[in-house]
């Protein structure tokens, strides 16, 4: 019993021990929060209440979301104010936010204030300010004087209205490393009156116009230099080698010419080059890829041949030189890392390589309007990672091989205006995120795999101008999101199948169908587009179609229809020639003129509304490719976080996609 006592008490204190030092472990291990002045505590909270945000009155204010303090020093204070995507006018807060005289980053970006705290009374926060985020907000006229601001190392005043030419108001920010201007209204001269220890230099989007000045190649430091999207003129001068830390340089969208500068090969850190849409000639410079991870070389004048060792070296990512004038074959040596390449728009001939294969990283090949011949290699089945293909208008032939059912990650494939023959592989049905399938005015034999038109995704089927045969697949009903299917110029036989509810857009002219026109069609409440037109159709056409509300195009002629036309609204454009039978449902509708006026009225409808599709089709693929390639990067300074935040530019990896002007076919 004694034992039992002794053991039971020795029990007692080595648990009240254990209870002890765990908690002064915890405490150690989670110290308490750094505790404000009183001062900046009372500021703190005046300013939360002018923001009407959530943020927990209990709590120190060092524990705020977007607040950040010091604690080095006792009592603690504040550092780092992000006040972003507010919804604040109200410039009375500055007088507040002044008063945090320990401040060294402020974020104001995305509200709506319309002037800077420095046109306000004097303000001790701006002694000791190093990062200053206003953009995308309503600032206005000239951007004043920075002299208030002697501690700046990044200003980001992008996205916004200020105006007028930048010349002496740079020169009093003697520590500045980034500087943001981008989507303003600036003009005249590319300022070169910054701090020689300059950086970031960030000009897209303005109205900056001449020639790229002499004295900019004196900022020996600078990393990135972003001059795109402005009305900038003339050669560049063959300096760069002035800039041994240039890690992105973007000179797209202005009317430069002349060659692309030789000294660029120098500049080993140089990872991303964007020259798009100028007036660059000449030839490509070998080796130009050496270091540049992405290149983007689009909408010039660029002719010769594509250097053989332009698509080789083993950090390439991603190439465009997409509407130049060049020539010859396309290089076989295929970097493993390489994931976009665009070449469309060129004079390219001979076959595409087979060690296409290898380059196992490729999400987007664009090849269009060039004139490669022989057939598709099958090793492009290696590429599992295509969300992409297009080798569309070009002159290839032959059967699709088999192997491209491996690639279970596309999107879009377009294969269209080509001399493809043969059969539509059944593999195709493996394609599970197909959403766009183009194989029209091929050769294409045999009947439609009923399984490929199974695909959950697709709502575009175009295989208009082949040579197929047999009935529509009763399958296609199943299609979920189709939005068009043509299949016109074709053999196929047989009755119209039932088709899905939410299609509105059916195009099966030019076709050898016969029976019927189903009364079911009347339950595709969003059906806009019918096209039945040049078939053996007989009967009559069902009242239901009467209630298709959204219908806007019908085009039922030559075929074999008779009876009365069903009482459909007055706005839809009806094309019923060729039908002896058919009564139309006015007296004189059924006159040559009046026929011919609707099949002309029906032929620029169809024009109009297929443009349309096609158009909005491509915004949302591009859009949908580029969203969300912005991401942060640690250590990012506010210029990259802007940038990171819009999607808008370029993202804060400097060697990640230029965005901007991806409607024009631009990936980076």
């Amino acid at each position: 019993m004694e034992v039992s006592k002794s053991c039971a008490s020795t029990s007692s204190v080595c648990l009240l021990l254990f209870l002890w030092f765990h908690g002064v472990t915890k405490a150690i291990a989670e110290p308490s929060p750094p505790q404000l002045d009183k001062a900046q505590d009372r500021i703190m909270r005046g300013i939360s209440c002018m923001v009407n945000r959530n943020w927990n009155s209990s709590l120190n204010p060092c524990q705020w979301n977007e607040v950040n303090c010091s604690s080095s020093s006792i009592p603690a204070v504040i550092t780092q104010l992000s006040l972003s995507g507010f919804g604040l006018s109200d410039a009375t807060i500055f007088s507040s936010i002044c008063r945090l005289d320990t401040l060294q980053s402020l974020d104001l970006s995305k509200n709506f204030f319309t002037s800077l705290p420095g046109q306000h009374p004097p303000c001790p926060m701006k002694d000791g300010l190093q990062t200053l985020n206003f953009s995308n907000n309503r600032l206005s006229g000239q951007p004043g004087n920075f002299s208030s601001f002697p501690n700046i190392k990044v200003l980001d005043l992008s996205f916004n209205y200020l105006s007028g030419s930048i010349s002496t108001q740079l020169t009093y920010l003697p520590k500045l490393r980034s500087l943001n201007l981008t989507s303003n209204y600036f003009e005249g001269p590319v300022p070169t009156t910054m701090v020689p220890s300059l950086e970031e230099l960030a000009l897209s989007g303005n109205r900056f116009s001449g020639q790229i000045p002499m004295g900019l190649f004196r900022y020996a430091d600078l990393t990135l230099l972003d001059l795109s999207r402005n009305n900038l003129t003339g050669k560049i001068p063959d300096e760069f080698s002035s800039f041994p830390r240039l890690n992105s340089l973007l000179l797209s969208s202005n009317n430069l010419s002349g060659a692309i500068p030789q000294s660029l090969l120098n500049l080993t850190m140089l990872c991303r080059f964007a020259a798009n849409q100028n007036r660059f000639h000449g030839s490509i410079p070998k080796g130009i890829t050496k270091n540049i991870r992405m290149l983007d070389l689009s909408y010039n004048n660029l002719s010769g041949q594509i250097p053989s060792d332009l698509l080789s070296p083993d950090s390439l990512e991603a190439v465009d030189l997409t509407a130049n004038r060049l020539e010859g074959l396309i290089p076989g040596n295929f970097s493993r890392s390489l994931h976009h390449l665009r070449l469309a728009e060129n004079l390219l001939n001979g076959r595409l390589p087979e060690s296409i294969g290898n380059a196992t990283s490729l999400a987007y090949i664009e090849l269009r309007d060039n004139q490669l011949v022989g057939s598709i290699p099958s090793q492009l089945g290696k590429c599992k990672n295509l969300a992409l293909l297009d080798l569309s208008s070009n002159k290839l032939q032959g059967a699709l091989p088999v192997e491209l059912g491996n690639l279970e990650q596309l999107v879009m494939m377009k294969l269209q205006m080509n001399n493809l023959s043969g059969c539509i592989p059944n593999s195709f049905s493996n394609m599970k995120k197909l959403e766009v399938f183009y194989l029209g005015q091929n050769s294409f034999t045999g009947e439609i795999p009923s399984r490929v038109v199974q695909l959950p995704k697709l709502c575009y089927i175009n295989l208009h101008g082949n040579k197929l045969n047999g009935t529509i697949p009763f399958s296609i009903s199943s299609l979920q999101f189709l939005l068009t299917l043509a299949l016109g110029n074709n053999e196929l036989t047989g009755t119209i199948p039932m088709m899905p509810t939410n299609l509105n857009s059916i195009e099966l002219g030019h076709n050898y169908l016969e029976g019927h026109i189903p009364s079911s069609i009347g339950m595709l409440s969003n059906l806009e587009f019918l096209d039945l037109s040049n078939n053996n159709l007989s009967g009559q056409v069902p009242s239901s179609l009467a209630s298709l509300q959204s219908l806007t195009y019908l085009s039922l002629s030559y075929n074999q229809l008779s009876g009365p036309l069903p009482n459909l609204p007055r706005s839809v454009l009806l094309n019923v020639t060729g039908n002896s039978g058919l009564k139309n449902r006015t007296e004189d509708s059924d006159t040559p003129d009046n026929m011919a006026h609707n099949e002309n009225d029906f032929k620029s409808a169809t024009w109009v509304a297929a443009v349309s599709f096609v158009v909005a089709f491509t915004i949302s693929f591009y859009a949908q490719l580029v969203s969300g390639c912005c991401y942060c990067e640690k250590g990012a300074t506010a210029h990259d976080q802007h940038y990171c935040n819009v999607c808008n530019g370029h993202c804060v990896n400097p060697c990640d996609y230029h965005t901007t002007h991806y409607l024009k076919y631009q990936a980076f």
